[in-house]
C-alpha cells in the first residue's frame, strides 16, 4: 500500500485496481472504495453517508487497499493491461511511420517483432496453465 504514494496518485491507482478487481471485494468495500476513489470523498464524508464511524471507514479502506494489492500481485491484470497498451501504441506508431514512408520495411518488421515478442511473453509467462 505505501508504495502507491499518497493523495491523488493513490486514489487514482486504487481506482484503477478497483476497476479490475472490484467484483472480488465485499459490497461494503466496493461502496467505500467507490466513494473514496470515484467520488473523491474524505473519510468523514464517507462515514456520514454510510452511517458508520470514521474509524470503520479507515479500517475498511485499509483492508480494501491490502486486498487490491494482493490481487494485483497474484494476478497482475493491471500490469498486463498496461504492457499490452504500450505494445499496441508502439506498433501503431511503427505502422504510422511505415504509412508515411519513413523506412517502411524496417518499421513494419519492428512492429511485427514487437507483436511476436508480446504474444510469446503472454503464452509463456502470463498463462502458465495453458501449456
Amino acid at each position: 500500500m505505501s508504495e502507491r504514494g499518497s493523495g491523488l496518485e493513490r486514489r487514482v491507482d486504487y481506482g484503477v485496481l478497483s476497476s479490475f478487481y472490484g467484483a472480488l471485494l465485499t459490497r461494503r468495500q466496493q461502496s467505500m472504495i467507490s466513494l473514496y476513489c470515484d467520488e473523491d470523498l474524505g473519510l468523514a464524508e464517507i462515514a456520514k453517508q454510510l452511517g458508520v464511524t470514521r474509524q470503520c471507514v479507515n479500517d475498511t479502506l485499509n483492508r480494501t487497499f491490502d486486498r487490491l494489492d494482493q490481487l494485483e500481485t497474484a494476478l497482475g491484470l493491471v500490469k498486463r493491461f498496461a504492457d499490452q497498451q504500450k505494445a499496441i501504441m508502439a506498433c501503431r506508431d511503427l505502422v504510422d511511420r511505415a504509412i508515411r514512408g519513413d523506412r517502411a520495411q524496417a518499421s513494419l518488421l519492428e512492429a511485427s517483432r514487437l507483436l511476436t515478442d508480446y504474444l510469446h511473453e503472454e503464452e509463456t509467462e502470463a498463462w502458465p496453465l495453458k501449456a
